[in-house]
């Protein structure tokens, strides 16, 4: 039994990443929509727009008992990975390097949105750890973004 060796598509890699920046655009327009938070130029269609909170101002981050209300597992590595993205932005400048950073980062995003809650229950009941989680989205897709255009050369697109 011989194995089959299939190169490895950077294309279809680098639109994995694209599709993250899109889809955190998206759940930020709907969280802006939903008034969960408040966005500036949350209708702007350019990919130069730098997003911010409004509302809440400042972010949640915190529990009433002053603790990180991000506190899951998945939270805290993509947190991790956000942090050692910024880390590396005035060290690095080759373009593997910020390919797999950017996928690290990718992979990470996904596996929180897969795990922990923003709407439903989670709102209702604690909307400020929502809005923590989406906090943790906005600066997701800055980085996303960041490294897209100013690492990769590529676009960082709003929408797919």
């Amino acid at each position: 039994s011989s194995k089959v060796i299939i190169p490895e598509n950077n294309h279809q890699k680098l639109f994995v990443v694209q599709y993250s920046h899109a889809r955190c655009c998206s759940l930020l327009r709907l969280a802006d929509r939903d008034r969960i938070i408040t966005l500036t130029q949350a209708t702007s269609q350019t990919t130069s727009l730098l997003w911010l909170f409004v509302k809440p101002s400042p972010i949640p981050w915190l529990d009433p008992e002053g603790k990180l209300q991000l506190s899951h597992r998945d939270e805290r590595q993509l947190i991790w990975h956000l942090l050692t993205s910024l880390d590396a932005c005035c060290t690095s400048s080759d373009q593997r390097f910020w390919k797999n950073k950017a996928n690290l980062l990718s992979q990470a995003f996904h596996a929180f949105y897969s795990q922990c809650q923003i709407w439903g229950e989670v709102k209702l009941e604690t909307p400020q750890r929502s809005q923590a989680r989406l906090g943790l989205i906005l600066i997701t897709q800055s980085i996303l973004k960041f490294i897209l255009q100013e690492k990769l050369g590529i676009i960082a697109p709003l929408e797919l």
